[in-house]
């Protein structure tokens, strides 16, 4: 199911069911360049390798996500979807730029994000323009990006979340899990961890789609192959390219 305007969730009835549900999805986002990265030996364009470090963002995120919800430390948990609507930005950012090959291998070179420009050749893909230009197809994602930022930067969100009204006064929580809050406290956390992963894997998915597919890296292989092989033939100076060990005489 892919969500645009309007999410598409499926609700489930457990804690446990929802981080399932977001394990499952890291796992699909893993297995997706299976399809296309193929076979093995093949040669990746940096932009392709751009793209692998989304793959391995996401998984490291969802892992640690679950550890952060299991152990009931909500602010990590919390910047952890900061960090995952990141990934699928950068990912997007792809898509707006003149030349995809260009970018990728300026940022696997170590160029700054930032330094991308749209194709109007004046905007700089910073993260504001990211996020305003993915929310035209995913409305939810700007105003999830900026209430999460606010967990990873020291902000009072900081306090405010660790707050708990009683009949006598005010508990600030100074440890840094909350023990005592329920599992349904969690329910849309999670939820908007995953529709982040979710996305995330939709974009990567259709960028799969733009790259040569299986078939054609398949080709591009065997070509290489064969020019190597030509290459060593033709550098051995022996009559007849005889190999090591053979009796010349």
């Amino acid at each position: 199911m892919r969500e645009t305007k309007e999410i598409q969730l499926d609700e489930l009835n457990t804690l446990a069911d929802r981080i399932a549900r977001v394990r499952e999805m890291a796992v699909e986002i893993e297995r997706l360049p299976d399809g296309t990265y193929a076979p093995l030996g093949s040669h990746l364009a940096p932009v392709e390798w751009f793209s692998l470090a989304a793959v391995t963002k996401s998984t490291s995120n969802a892992h640690a996500f679950q550890l952060m919800v299991q152990t009931r430390n909500t602010i990590a948990a919390s910047a952890l979807i900061r960090m995952q609507i990141e990934a699928a930005m950068r990912l997007f950012g792809l898509t707006l730029v003149d030349d995809v090959e260009e970018a990728g291998a300026l940022l696997m070179k170590g160029e700054k994000y930032s330094a991308l420009r749209m194709r109007d050749g004046r905007t700089r893909l910073v993260d504001r323009i990211l996020h305003e230009e993915l929310s035209k197809l995913y409305a939810w994602v700007s105003e999830t990006y900026e209430d999460t930022s606010a967990f990873v930067h020291l902000d009072r969100v900081n306090i405010n979340s660790k707050i708990t009204y009683l009949e006598k006064g005010g508990f600030f929580n100074l440890a840094g899990i909350d023990t005592a809050r329920p599992d349904e406290a969690y329910y849309h956390l999670v939820d908007t961890f995953f529709i982040s992963l979710r996305r995330t894997r939709d974009l990567l998915r259709d960028f799969l789609m733009t790259r040569p597919q299986p078939e054609h890296r398949q080709a591009e292989l065997e070509k290489l192959r064969e020019s190597r092989y030509r290459a060593l033939e033709s550098s051995d100076p022996r009559p007849g390219g005889n190999s090591v060990g053979e009796d010349d005489s």
